[in-house]
């Protein structure tokens, strides 16, 4: 078995996605496979992709399905024993499966949460060592008790491929707000290593991020907080306050920026019904800043890591 599988997804972003596929098939580790599945692009995706031949594999959806569909899909055929999942806008740096492998050998983890670089324009170059010469990192016994602020992203997400099988995969019908709703599908997985030093994917930030989309975050992320009241996520009774306290934070985050989009009545009303959460995520921080957070681990990388 391959150690990881990038499985990239795409819908018309070729303006973007040889970039997304340079980045996967420059990794420097040996032990990956690149699926790149394309999800009905009528932009001439498919010919561009095309062109990458056998260095990749190529899926071609004939009716779009939407991008958790795609990476389902994705996942279904790969190899690999980690699923690293790539949107079809964004970047992996250099030596992010060089990490992701030196992390797996020491830790043994279910899950690797990455870190993102935010750019707009021209990709950058940064170097490995802009960011320091070891690796620094927190490792949680379950993705739902990690204690430090997390930005979370489809392209910043690593998961043992069993693992990933076992909850189910991404939602279909549940987007945006799909890695909130995967992170909780997953909230008592298993061993979770967060990497707060260097950052593993570069975001891209443009016109048609789905983060700018307010309105349907709030949607969303309203039928995220009422799943959750019914009991749709693991760990049952005994785990709803760590559930709802993982929660305060996005709920938090999307109140406030419904209300710098000036959609007050909605954002309003979201909180309303997330506020127990929200209460819940400053109780649990207050509790860890008494307590003390997970300490932090310094991972030294062989010196060629950064490319």
């Amino acid at each position: 078995m391959l150690p990881f599988s990038i499985i990239i997804t795409c819908h018309n972003q070729k303006q973007f996605i040889r970039h997304t596929v340079d980045s996967a098939l420059a990794q420097s580790f040996a032990g990956r496979e690149v699926i790149v599945v394309d999800d009905a692009s009528s932009d001439g995706s498919v010919q561009l992709l095309e062109q990458f031949g056998d260095r990749i594999h190529l899926l071609k959806q004939p009716l779009n399905q939407g991008p958790n569909a795609a990476r389902n899909l994705g996942a279904s055929v790969a190899r690999g024993r980690f699923l690293v999942f790539l949107d079809g806008d964004d970047l992996l740096l250099p030596w992010a499966l060089d990490s992701f492998a030196r992390i797996i050998s020491l830790q043994q983890p279910a899950i690797l949460l990455g870190r993102l670089l935010f750019f707009s324009g021209p990709p950058p170059s940064p170097s490995f060592l802009s960011f320091g010469s070891c690796l620094q990192v927190a490792v949680y016994p379950a993705l739902v008790r990690k204690d430090r602020t997390y930005r979370g992203s489809a392209s910043a997400i690593v998961i043992d491929r069993d693992v990933f099988a076992a909850v189910g995969g991404w939602t279909l019908d549940f987007f945006p707000s799909d890695i909130d709703d995967l992170s909780l599908k997953l909230a008592y997985s298993g061993r979770t290593v967060h990497i707060l030093s260097h950052p593993t994917t570069l975001y891209r930030i443009h016109e048609n991020n789905t983060v700018h989309q307010v309105g349907r975050f709030l949607d969303s992320m309203a039928l995220l907080v009422r799943k959750e009241q019914l009991g749709g996520y693991p760990g049952g009774s005994a785990g709803r306050f760590e559930r709802r306290a993982f929660l305060g934070g996005p709920v938090f985050f999307w109140f406030h920026r419904g209300l710098r989009a000036r959609l007050y009545w909605r954002s309003l009303k979201f909180l309303a019904s997330g506020s127990g959460m929200v209460l819940a995520g400053l109780l649990s921080r207050a509790r860890a800043k008494l307590r003390g957070r997970s300490p932090v681990q310094t991972i030294e990388m062989p010196p060629a890591a950064g490319g």
